[in-house]
């Protein structure tokens, strides 16, 4: 079975704070994502794929566009190269994609294997296709200077390659359960710039901002406020005081960071601004689990 992430909407460009300087954040400082991709259209359904630990198989279906697989180091300490990929720092391991091309015997064939060099936008060259290969993908290790590195595969697959459409991952230094995760993005072919975003600080699999209204939804926020009346915006100082800094307009939307039972209450809106909690001006909002779900896959998160 799969689980349907939802439909997003995204923008061309990075959006900077509404407010402008640094803004607070609820134990950490909210992290704002890099700007969107070229090749998604807005409202895009991505989904993730059930993957099977115990039998090692990626449950894709019908679908076709775009698989990427993220495969994360063992959280147990492995002293051993092919598991442990950060002791040889490899520039790729072996991975394949293989299927039930005889669902009776269970005889698995590989027509898929993911490599660092994308062969004619992932058709094979004609020592692969002798080999057996009809499909190729691409691999990029993140950054192993970093202890959460991972191995980033992805590759497009524009039909259905089996009958089932169940795929057998092979990949050494799996170990663990939670390791493999797979995300499908439907109908577009964004496999060399998934490729780009494997790195320190990148976002893959998720490759765009969530967008939530106006406002891009950022890790660490707790929710927003939108202006129902004009009201104002104030600063906190140091002392406790507060101060007023403009009049906010109706329809304005801000990010908010931490909340402050002060009052009748305040919402931080950062860079040590606020509004008033007034229930008949300005309506508060959290985010959707699925909002939340898609900033998890983001950063890979469970």
């Amino acid at each position: 079975m799969l689980k349907t992430v939802g439909k997003w909407t995204v923008v061309g460009a990075v959006a900077l704070s509404i407010l402008g300087g640094v803004v607070e954040g609820v134990g950490q400082e909210p992290i704002q994502v890099e700007a969107a991709t070229k090749n998604l259209p807005d409202n895009h359904l991505i989904e993730q794929l059930k993957f099977d630990f115990e039998n090692k198989e990626i449950h894709v279906g019908e679908r076709k566009g775009t698989l990427l697989i993220r495969v994360d180091p063992p959280k147990k300490e492995w002293n051993i190269e092919w598991v442990n990929w950060s002791i040889q720092k490899p520039k790729y391991v072996n991975a394949s994609l293989l299927f039930n091309n005889d669902l009776a015997s269970k005889q698995k064939q590989a027509p898929i294997i993911f490599t660092t060099d994308y062969i004619l936008k992932g058709e094979p060259d004609k020592w692969s296709l002798e080999g057996g290969i009809v499909r190729q993908g691409m691999m990029k290790f993140s950054d192993f200077s970093n202890s959460n590195y991972y191995a980033a595969l992805a590759v497009n697959l524009p039909k259905k390659y089996n009958s089932d459409g169940i795929y057998y991952f092979a990949m050494s230094g799996i170990r663990e359960e939670g390791q493999v995760k797979a995300y499908f993005f439907h109908n577009v072919d964004i496999v060399e710039e998934s490729m780009q975003r494997a790195k320190a600080g990148g976002t893959f699999p998720l490759m765009n901002k969530v967008m939530w209204g106006k406002t891009e939804l950022w890790k660490g926020q707790l929710g927003k406020v939108t202006i129902k009346r004009p009201v104002e915006l104030w600063k906190r100082d140091d002392n406790g005081k507060y101060s007023i800094v403009r009049e906010l307009k109706k329809g304005d939307e801000f990010r908010v960071y931490r909340y402050l039972n002060e009052g009748n209450g305040y919402y931080g809106v950062g860079a040590g601004m606020y509004v008033k909690r007034e229930a008949t001006n300005v309506l508060y909002e959290t985010p959707s689990k699925r909002n939340l779900r898609l900033i998890q896959i983001m950063y890979g998160e469970e």
